[in-house]
Formats: structure tokens, sequence, C-alpha cells
């Protein structure tokens, strides 16, 4: 593996993580670290970090090579520090010919383990992007954008709307209400335009959700002109004058809008998993079920209550996850102690193509700290 600058994790969240989650290390090597960019003090804040690795006194092989990783780390401080993401994620071992750098789009927690596979659970933790179309308009104006990345990009030029005169003074009666119409749809028509070309964004690249931006008392006519298609999704609503909104203040109030839908669905995710749980059905809660289901293969979707971590065992050999068993139940070889089992399990999970998701949304989940919907009963 060499040295490249892979894309930002919110661009395409599995991309990103899945090949991370293959990197293996047979002699336990791999070193992944997590940290958050500190102008002037972030070559401290990984000399600390990796304290326990350089330290070392012995003069075994392995040891060497976990030496030589936390030196080459360390000497990136410099290029941590002029990157513009807030936070970086390294992963090396010498023995192995692996390294890899990627920054992330948000803050982590800074940290620093070794072992066979990588530590992915911040990554995990990162948002997960949603593509986001958004349509702003007024009743003679129309911009379409759509949110990537956490960035707003504008699609086409501006649509306008010719109304005629506003000022309907020396018309009276049915010409009024003639005229009026006519303004009437005519607006309509730029707005279905534009709504067209959200429908394009959606056909080339599903959207996850729509907002729309301008005045309240527009919102449910602009919102009938869209689609059918892009009407099913989730639609959120920001009152704005497209006449003096900046795109730096759009972009805020879409990705507050984009905030708000990760939210809900993290809600509608945990109310799912509990109803299951509670009636007794495929589910489980706690982590010792949670290892289990997932050494069955048996996990469709793993969630894990906010920062929720214990330490486990891994046994490197059949991928078998558990708490303190130094030789593994199942194929006999010995175990390797991780800090985090929980993230091992996302990795086992997903490999097995499964979904795991980290929800910061408080409930009742917080104390079991884990839970899975399952494929099948596990009897």
């Amino acid at each position: 593996m060499g040295d490249r600058f892979p894309v930002s994790i919110q661009e395409d969240h599995h991309t990103v993580i899945d090949p991370i989650a293959k990197l293996h290390s047979s002699n336990g090597s791999l070193i992944s670290v997590y940290v958050n960019r500190r102008p002037q003090a972030t070559r401290a804040a990984l000399v600390d970090l990796l304290k326990p690795f350089r330290n070392s006194h012995t003069d075994h092989d392995l040891d060497k090579s976990i030496k030589v990783d936390a030196d080459r780390i360390i000497d990136l401080a410099a290029r941590v520090e002029t990157d513009p993401a807030p936070a970086v994620a390294i992963f090396a071992s010498h023995a192995d010919g692996i390294f890899e750098y990627q920054p992330l789009t948000s803050p982590v927690d800074d940290a620093a383990t070794v072992g066979p596979r990588p530590y992915t659970r911040p990554l995990r933790a990162q948002p997960r992007p949603l593509r986001v179309g958004v349509l702003v308009a007024d009743s003679s104006r129309a911009r379409t954008y759509v949110l990537t990345g956490g960035n707003l990009h504008e699609v086409d030029d501006e649509l306008t709307a010719d109304r005629g005169k506003d000022n309907f003074g020396g018309f009276a009666g049915y010409e009024e209400q003639r005229i009026r119409a006519r303004a009437e749809e005519v607006s309509v028509h730029m707005w279905r335009d534009a709504g067209r070309r959200l429908l394009e964004l959606h056909t080339e690249q599903p959207l996850d959700m729509v907002v729309i931006g301008g005045h309240e008392s527009s919102f449910d006519i602009i919102a009938e002109q869209l689609h059918p298609y892009l009407q099913q999704l989730s639609q959120g609503r920001v009152v704005v004058d497209l006449r003096t909104v900046t795109v730096a203040e759009l972009t805020e109030m879409v990705r507050r809008q984009e905030d708000g839908e990760r939210t809900r669905r993290a809600e509608v995710l945990l109310e799912r998993l509990l109803d299951e749980a509670g009636r007794n059905g495929n589910a489980v809660l706690g982590l010792s079920e949670v290892l289990a289901a997932s050494n069955a293969h048996a996990v469709e979707h793993m969630v894990v209550a906010g920062p929720f971590a214990k330490e486990g065992v891994l046994c490197d050999d059949c991928g078998f996850l558990g708490r303190i068993e130094p030789e593994c139940p199942v194929c006999g070889a010995d175990t390797f102690e991780v800090d985090d089992v929980v993230a091992a399990a996302m990795d086992a999970v997903v490999e097995s193509g499964g979904k795991a998701d980290i929800v910061g949304v408080a409930g009742p989940l917080d104390a079991s700290g884990v839970g899975a919907l399952l494929r099948f009963s596990l009897g």
C-alpha cells in the first residue's frame, strides 16, 4: 500500500472505510492513529499518543517495526498542520508495507492503537454523507443546488419568470384576475422547471432529501411542482430571501437541515430496533448477545449507542470475537486483546454484508450500549 490522498470521507462513506477495514497485519503490528489538527501543537500530540509504542526496551523485530512506524507518523506533524482537514487518520505497518493517510471532515477523539487489524470506529463515527437537492425560489427567480460532502454547488444558471407588471392599477374585476392567474402560471412553470433539474440529479445519483427555500407562503405550491419521486423524499424548508441570501448562509442552513435528517433517521432506526427487541423478534440487545450474533453472521444492522466501548478479544485466524477468551473456542488459536471489541464487531458485521451505525441520539439503548437487528433468529 502506498502513501496516498484518498477522497474525503464525506464524499463516499463506504468506499473509504471498506478498503481501510480490509487492511491486515499478520504479526499484529498495524498502528491506527487519529489526531486533530493543532497549529503548532500537532507534533506534541502525536508524540504523546505514540509514546507507549516508542518506549519499548526490547529488541524484538515486532517492536522495532512499530517504533519505525511511530517515528514516521510523528514526522507527519507538519503535513497534518498544513492539511485543511480538521483531523486525519493514519494506518501504518512497516513490516507489512502498509501506509495510509486519510483526511477527515470532522474532529475526532485522539487515539492510537496497535493490532492485527485497523481501528475503524472513529471513521464509522464520522457523519454519514447525505446528498441533498436544494430549490430556492421566489415568484420570479429560482436557483437549484446540490449539497454533497457538506459543500453546496449550484446546478446550471438561474431560472427567471416574466410575470409582467405587478402593479395592477387600472385593471379591475375579471381582467385583474386573469392577469394575476397568468403571472402565477408563469411562476409555477419556472418552479416546475427547477424541479426537473433536481429530478435529473436524482436520476443520475439518488438524492437523500430535498430542501426548499424561499417565502413560507410559497413552500407548499413549490413542493407540489416536484416530481412524485422527489415528493417521496424527506423534505426540509428554510425561509430565505433569494435577493439577499449568500451562498455561505444558504450552505449553513442546508447543513442544519442535513443534520436534522440524520437525527430523524437515527431515531427511526432506534425505534425499529427497540420495538423488535421488545416483542422478542429478530433483534438482540447487549454486548454479549451482539457478539454471539456477529460470530454467527446473523446481524443485519448493528446499532451502537454513542461512545459505548468495551475491551475484548479477537481471533485473527477465524474472526471470533469475545470478551475474555485467551484461546479461540472455534479454532483453538490464541486470541489478541483489543481495546474496543465493539469496533471490531462493527467491522465484522460490515464484512459479512450487514450494516453498522453509531447513533448519538439519547434513549433506551444507552442502558444496553449496543443492539442489532438480525437476519434470522438465533433460537
